[in-house]
């Protein structure tokens, strides 16, 4: 047994191996495996022709990264990949937590841009920004 550790680590000395972006990949693959399922047996071959191809290009290019040994490179990817989800998941976040929120209603100042938590009302209303103080119409469609 150790000498078939032994020989995995000797292989994998100098490659660059598993990292977010690996790990977001493999997630993205087996995503797209599922997908493929689904629609494997529907009368529609193509969308699964082109899951399946989707998924075998992601765990090729998956596994291509953790065995490549241009560390410097797949670092670059991996840095790029993480300040853009450093970008999306706090909207992610805050697109979780307005949809939780019942009462309220949020709706961005047209002339500041600043986000503003209103109650829930249904009708027409005009309302005030604090940042910048001009008055604005907001219509809320759904509400009490």
């Amino acid at each position: 047994m150790n000498s078939i550790m032994n020989r995995l680590r000797g292989f994998m000395y100098g490659r660059y191996g598993f990292d977010q972006l690996g790990r977001f990949l493999f997630i993205l693959a087996i995503v797209f495996w599922a997908l493929s399922l689904f629609f494997r047996w529907t009368p529609l071959r193509r969308v699964y022709l082109v899951f399946w191809a989707l998924n075998t290009l992601i765990y090729v290019y998956a596994v291509f990264r953790i065995l490549s040994k241009n560390v410097s490179q797949r670092s670059l990817e991996n840095d790029k990949y993480l300040r853009l989800r450093e970008r999306v998941i706090p909207k992610w976040n805050r697109f979780k937590a307005d949809n939780l929120d019942r009462d309220h209603v949020f709706k961005k100042c047209p002339y500041c841009g600043a986000r503003l938590r209103l109650k829930r009302v249904r009708g027409r209303h005009t309302t005030k920004c604090p940042k910048c103080g001009t008055q604005f119409k907001v219509r809320i469609f759904f509400g009490k």
